[in-house]
């Protein structure tokens, strides 16, 4: 006589089986900015600058215009991939547990992979100026 529990636990142990399956990050559909901080620096260590530091997500294949920013920037990439290309330098292919390091009022773009890219953006940056400027000269807000 056959077991009547014999293909409800069959189905039941393959959807545990495939939940279970390893997958690749879902990547963002869109472009996510989330600035978590932005705090002045003391005058009297670091005059005129502050410190913004920024969650960053771009979807697969997402690309940043040239532009430069009026500060330091450091890059710490979480998940994903992505290439940072500046200006007079080799380009620098971020990926997670990396840190790159885009040197002050550098031209530089930004393309990310196949999975998109989740990352966190530390810079130090002069007080008042805009987040960044494009390369023909307008500016982006903070």
């Amino acid at each position: 006589m056959p077991n009547p529990l014999r293909l409800p636990l069959l189905v039941l142990g393959t959807v545990t089986l495939l939940g279970c399956a390893t997958t690749a990050p879902t990547p963002p559909a869109e472009t996510k900015l989330l600035n978590l901080l932005g705090q002045h620096l003391d005058d009297r260590f670091a005059p005129g600058k502050e410190v913004v530091v920024s969650y960053l997500e771009f979807p697969p294949h997402a690309a940043l215009p040239r532009h430069w920013h009026p500060g330091e920037e450091f890059i710490y990439f979480l998940e994903g991939d992505a290439e940072i290309r500046i200006d007079g330098s080799e380009p620098i292919i971020g990926r997670p547990g990396r840190v790159a390091h885009v040197p002050y009022q550098r031209l530089h773009s930004a393309v990310a992979g196949d999975n998109g890219v989740k990352l966190v953006v530390f810079r130090v940056h002069t007080r008042g100026e805009p987040a960044r400027y494009l390369e023909g000269g307008a500016s982006a807000p903070r």
